[in-house]
């Protein structure tokens, strides 16, 4: 009896050395430690991979010392004493240990046992399933394309050179061309001549007016439009369509 009372007395030193546990990266708090002496904070880090992470929560005031809670975070697993990572002198042991045990939990799920899956089709059915839907699709295609009319028939043509150039001829015999129509309507003309006539091609539109006036097919357009410009009569004259008429071909 006094064999198994001396070895009681010579171990609980040293499970009470080992104080709280917990997981390796797990946070541990531990409450109401309290330190003598003037208030202590956490050692810095002396290295860049500390084996603990100390943080202090809280502290208040006690008799000639402070009582402080602590949260500790354990990176690699063993015994440690918490007063080795902070700042101060004649700190009391507090021992604590990180441990990558895992703790008791419910038992881990069974192997399955294999059973046979449902038969629906395999690889060859597969196939034939895909081939279906596939001609299914063309053939869908196909009758769309088939039934969608083509654009020339849904779009009128685009208007012709002179179609654009009588409104703007219009305007100007009767003096009601602003500034931005006789730019677009000297734009047309110098552009369609240019196109027909090699030796302007490369002329700024000045000078490119000056040989159209001399041109028999361009200078009556040309020759009219100054006189409305000059000297608007504010009348429609009657041969419209002779000035236009070498802009439709």
């Amino acid at each position: 009896m006094r064999l198994l009372f001396l070895i009681l007395l010579l171990v609980a030193p040293l499970v009470a050395e080992e104080g709280p546990m917990a997981r390796v990266g797990q946070p541990l708090r531990i409450e109401e430690i309290y330190i003598p002496g003037d208030q202590v904070a956490p050692a810095p880090r002396r290295d860049r991979e500390p084996p603990l992470v100390v943080r202090v929560l809280d502290v208040r005031p006690a008799a000639d010392g402070f009582r402080y809670d602590f949260e500790v975070q354990g990176l690699d697993p063993g015994s440690y004493d918490l007063a080795d990572f902070l700042e101060g002198s004649d700190l009391p042991a507090i021992p604590l240990t990180i441990t990558t045990d895992l703790p008791e939990g419910p038992p881990l799920p069974q192997d399955l046992a294999p059973a046979p899956l449902p038969k629906f089709g395999g690889y060859r059915t597969f196939l034939v399933i895909a081939g279906v839907f596939w001609l299914a699709g063309l053939l869908a295609l196909i009758l769309v394309r088939r039934k969608k009319p083509t654009t020339s028939e849904n779009q009128a043509p685009p208007p012709s050179l002179a179609e654009r150039l009588q409104p703007l001829v219009a305007a100007a015999s009767t003096g009601d061309l602003d500034a931005e129509g006789r730019a677009k309507l000297e734009r047309l003309v110098i552009g369609y001549w240019r196109e027909r006539i090699p030796a302007i091609a490369g002329l700024p539109p000045s000078e490119a007016l000056v040989q159209l006036r001399r041109h028999d097919e361009a200078s009556p357009l040309l020759l009219a439009l100054e006189r409305w410009i000059h000297a608007p009569d504010r009348t429609r004259p009657d041969n419209l369509d002779d000035l236009l008429a070498p802009y439709r071909s």
